[in-house]
């Protein structure tokens, strides 16, 4: 497997919402703090798996650190939904949630574009530009309603459901076998 931690945090990020909703279902509450720290785990596993692709060297510790500060923030959310200290949740969701988490996630997605464009060979790579290009449109219409004072993309799931796309293709790109090298 070309990275185990890539496919793990991969997997956990995409049953972050069905563990969500079992959670809702069987507790009948905590739904919202689950998901944030089944994402925060699996932004930690995919932040640590960022240097076992071929990217250049200065991709991957984008792709790390960008995915290590989501998986701090999406904790941060999951810890002020615990504790209810209101200053604590203004900060968690007002403050970190906003620009920094976004800036973060279009870290990570040009992370991901540079690992297909470097490092994806085959199938996975065809899957890859279909995904990575619908999820680059969302990120620069949801840039473009910023300059121009609209947020709809935050009142429209639909958009966001198509961040889990990449995780699907990474998911497929981490169990593919590493590349031979040639002599």
């Amino acid at each position: 497997m070309r990275s185990p931690r890539g496919f793990l945090g991969a997997l956990v990020l995409l049953l972050a919402l069905p563990i969500a909703v079992l959670t809702q279902v069987l507790l009948g509450s905590g739904s919202g703090t689950i998901i944030h720290l089944v994402l925060a785990a699996g932004s930690a596993l995919v932040a640590f798996s960022a240097f076992e692709f071929e990217t250049p060297r200065w991709m991957a510790w984008i792709g790390g650190v960008s995915a290590g500060g989501l998986a701090a923030i999406f904790l941060a959310q999951g810890v002020s939904l615990l504790i209810q200290n209101d200053s604590f949740t203004y900060f968690a969701n007002q403050v970190l949630g906003n620009w920094p988490e976004r800036l973060l996630l279009s870290l990570v997605v040009l992370w991901l574009v540079a690992l297909l464009l470097t490092a994806s060979r085959g199938t996975t790579r065809i899957l890859g530009f279909a995904v990575m290009a619908m999820v680059v449109c969302v990120e620069v219409y949801g840039y473009v309603q910023l300059y121009f004072g609209t947020n709809t993309l935050s009142e429209t799931p639909v958009l966001k459901l198509l961040y889990l796309l990449p995780f699907v293709w990474l998911l497929l790109e981490s169990r593919k076998g590493r590349p031979k090298k040639v002599s």
